[in-house]
């Protein structure tokens, strides 16, 4: 027999561990940009079964329990309400909306509840309530800053000082 002829050994049976191993192969090598053709000739197999073996696990990927999905997103938003959080912390007020918005997704997914607590229009109205708030104490600031400027002024402490609407607006 010449060495065309000789049929290649037979592979042995994989187990479900070895597959898995396989299955990871695959996906790292697909990562990478390398073709199914080459994937297939390094596995051995047939580039047929290489597509096969990719859409059975993006299949069973796809299945994931909505319990799963929502522990997933609430660990992605984490990072943002943390943000949200420290920015608020430090001062900007802009960061207000932004922290509410997080909230809303979070309590959606906590709830597991694919019926939100409350319609849009009542989201629209709370951020509108905030955004009045907000306005108000940016005017504040600006008035004690005003004030504040006035009184460093010569003569403007004492006009201050008399002045019965001087106290303060809260």
């Amino acid at each position: 027999m010449d060495a065309e002829t000789v049929p290649d050994p037979a592979r042995p049976k994989l187990n479900p561990y070895t597959k898995a191993l396989r299955r990871e192969r695959i996906f790292s090598r697909l990562r990478l940009g390398t073709s199914y053709r080459e994937i297939a000739c390094e596995e051995r197999v047939s580039e047929q079964r290489v597509r096969k073996i990719v859409s059975d696990a993006l299949d069973q990927q796809g299945t994931d329990l909505p319990a799963d999905h929502a522990l997933l997103q609430l660990v992605r938003l984490e990072g943002a309400h943390a943000v949200a959080a420290q920015a608020i912390a430090a001062g900007d007020l802009r960061a207000v909306g932004h922290y509410l918005n997080v909230l809303k997704r979070l309590d959606r997914y906590q709830a597991g509840a694919k019926k939100e607590a409350c319609d849009d229009a009542a989201w629209e109205r709370l951020l509108a309530k905030v955004n009045r708030i907000l306005a108000r104490l940016e005017a504040d600031d600006a008035r004690k800053a005003a004030k504040q400027a006035a009184a460093n002024l010569p003569g403007g402490a004492a006009d201050t000082e008399n002045n019965p609407d001087s106290g303060s607006s809260l």
